[in-house]
């Protein structure tokens, strides 16, 4: 792109941007608003799980004077490309923002507890995968087996001895969607907005860490499995906007 392609293309998604931030900061009062006054409405009341983040707001503060700039003409600066592409990214997250199954693996590759715990993991190794739902015959979700659960397992009950027949029910007590000792999993709708996840890889220091994003229609345990979001997924999703 030329310099001034670059520059339209950022005053676009600017005006675009701003006019997504004045519907979401609903202020009412007569005469015009600024993005800026909009933007840190927004920001100071938690109006916007994306907006909420400094490091977003820091960005789109800056954008802020460098439109400023450039609609008075002053080609003082322009956008490089890695900068309009971030730009845009950001911008099309919060105007468009992706639903769950969007960016969800939708071709899971899952497993049953009658399957031995020996093709599970030359499976999940073939794969390279980490985690690996177990369904029932209707594909409702009844756990997870990840790579740490037989470490987990071993570790409340160390007189445990392999066979080949070993079955992934075995591990029942550490596969649990609630029973990882090291990680969590969520249920989440099919329709939900990929930027209010966000907050689930948030976790504080004494909190499990996020092991997957369960897909199914509502989001409640109970519905049959859609599709799988793991961070690559959510890294993806962000990158192709």
């Amino acid at each position: 792109m030329t310099e001034e392609e670059r520059k339209e293309a950022f005053l676009a998604d600017f005006k675009e941007l701003e006019n997504a931030l004045l519907s979401i900061a609903k202020i009412k009062e007569e005469g015009h608003v600024s993005f800026s006054r909009a933007l840190n409405t927004i920001y100071y009341s938690r109006l916007h799980p994306l907006l909420s983040d400094y490091e977003n707001y820091d960005f789109l503060k800056t954008a802020a004077d460098l439109r400023n700039i450039l609609s008075h003409e002053n080609d003082v600066c322009i956008p490089t490309e890695e900068y309009l592409k971030k730009f845009h990214a950001l911008k099309e997250e919060i105007v468009h923002p992706l639903d769950c199954y969007d960016v969800a693996t939708k071709k899971i590759q899952t497993c049953y507890e009658d399957d031995t715990l020996l093709s599970v993991t030359k499976r999940m190794a073939y794969a390279s995968l980490s985690h690996l739902p177990i369904v029932d015959s209707e594909n409702h979700v009844l756990g997870i087996f990840s790579r740490s659960t037989v470490f987990d397992y071993l570790s409340l009950n160390e007189s445990f001895v392999y066979s080949p027949e070993t079955k992934i029910s075995t591990f029942a007590e550490v596969t649990g969607i609630h029973d990882h000792l090291n990680e969590t999993f969520f249920f989440v709708g099919r329709y939900e907005k990929v930027y209010k996840v966000y907050s689930y890889l948030k976790q504080k220091a004494h909190e499990k860490n996020l092991g997957l994003l369960l897909v199914s229609e509502h989001g409640k345990e109970n519905e049959k499995l859609l599709g799988v979001i793991s961070l690559t997924d959510l890294m993806k999703g962000n990158q192709e906007e």
